[in-house]
C-alpha cells in the first residue's frame, strides 16, 4: 500500500510535468520505416496513433486528484485500528467463503518478496519504449499516459481498501509474527494493490506496442499479451502465496489495473469524429469517481 506522500507527489508531478511534454501538438507525421521486427512483412508505416494535449488530460488529472481526496477522507472516518490478541484469537476463519479459505494457511515469505520484484518489473515496463524504434519519439506523452495509469490505478485501490477494511489471510494464521499480525495494515486486503498496478502497467505497455503496429504478426501479438496477462497472474500468485490476500483481491486487483491500463490509452487514440467511449469525473453526494459512457448509434 503506498503511502499518502507517495500519492500527492504523483499527483503534482503531473501537473508539473504535463505542460511542457505536451505543449506541442502531434503533427500527424507519417514515415516508413522497413525491417521492423513486429510487423507483418517488416513493414511499417504509422504515426503516432494517440492526441495528447493538455485539454484532453484534464480529466484524467481531475479524476486522480478527486480519487486521492475520497481515499484520504475515507482513510480519515474508517480506519481501523490495529488488532488486538483477543481480537485475532476471536477471528473465525468459517466465516471466510471456500473459494478465498485456502489463503489463510499461506506463509511463504519468498512469495512476499517475489511479489515486489514483479511489481518492480511492472513499474519498468513503461521506459520500455525507449528503446523501440517506433515509440521513442514519444516517450514523453506515453511517459503522461503511463502516470496516468498509476495515479488511476493507486488511487482507487486507496479508496477500496479504506471502504471495505477486508481483514488480511495473515491475521488468522497463527504462524505469522504478532507484529504483522496487528500491523496497521493487517485490515487492507481488498484489493490486491500489487496486482493491479502491475496489469496496469502490463496491459498499458501491450496496447501501446499493438497500437503502434497495427499491422502486426499475429505470433508477436500473442507473445505480447501473453506475457501482459501472465505477470500479474504471478504477481498475484504470489500475493496469496504469501498470506497478504485472498484470491478474490488479487482477482479483482488484476480485473481493474488491466481495464485501466488498456482504457488509458484507448481514450487517447485518433478517431474521425467523435468518440463514442469517453472517461470523466464525477461527485455525486460526496462520492468521487470515474463515469465511462459509450454512445450508441
Amino acid at each position: 500500500m503506498l503511502n499518502n506522500i507517495k500519492y500527492i507527489v504523483t499527483s503534482v508531478c503531473l501537473f508539473g510535468i504535463v505542460y511542457p511534454t505536451i505543449a506541442q501538438e502531434d503533427t500527424g507525421t507519417h514515415y516508413n520505416q522497413q525491417n521492423c521486427k513486429y510487423c507483418l512483412h517488416g513493414e511499417h508505416q504509422n504515426g503516432s496513433p494517440y492526441t495528447i494535449n493538455f485539454k484532453n488530460e484534464i480529466p484524467y488529472f481531475a479524476a486522480s486528484l478527486g480519487l486521492l481526496g475520497t481515499g484520504l477522507i475515507l482513510r480519515d472516518k474508517n480506519e481501523e485500528t490495529p488488532f488486538t490478541a483477543e481480537e485475532l484469537n476471536s477471528l473465525n476463519p468459517t466465516k471466510i467463503n471456500s473459494f478465498d479459505r485456502g489463503a489463510i494457511y499461506n506463509n511463504s515469505a519468498s512469495a512476499r518478496k517475489y511479489s515486489n520484484y514483479t511489481l518492480l518489473s511492472g513499474a519498468l515496463l513503461p521506459f520500455y519504449f525507449l528503446s523501440n524504434h517506433h515509440t521513442k519519439k514519444d516517450f514523453f506523452p506515453l511517459l503522461i499516459m503511463g502516470a496516468e495509469v498509476f495515479s488511476i490505478t493507486s488511487t482507487l485501490t486507496l479508496n477500496a481498501k479504506y471502504t471495505f477494511n477486508r481483514t488480511r489471510p495473515l491475521a488468522y494464521n497463527a504462524t505469522f509474527s504478532d507484529e504483522l499480525r496487528t500491523d496497521k495494515t493487517s485490515r487492507l486486503s481488498f484489493f490486491s494493490g500489487h496486482t493491479a498496478q502491475t496489469a496496469g502497467f502490463s496491459f498499458f505497455m501491450a496496447k501501446v506496442i499493438t497500437d503502434y503496429h497495427p499491422n502486426m504478426r499475429m505470433g508477436t501479438k500473442i507473445g505480447i499479451w501473453s506475457f501482459a496477462i501472465a505477470l500479474p497472474a504471478v504477481t498475484g500468485y504470489f500475493r496469496v502465496k504469501g498470506g497478504k490476500h485472498f484470491n478474490t483481491d488479487v482477482i479483482t486487483g488484476f480485473v481493474v489495473g488491466g481495464a485501466i491500463g488498456w482504457l488509458v490509452p484507448h481514450l487517447h487514440k485518433k478517431r474521425n469524429g467523435d468518440s463514442k467511449l469517453s472517461m470523466n469525473p464525477f461527485n455525486y453526494n460526496g462520492a468521487t469517481g470515474l463515469s465511462l459512457t459509450l454512445k450508441l448509434d
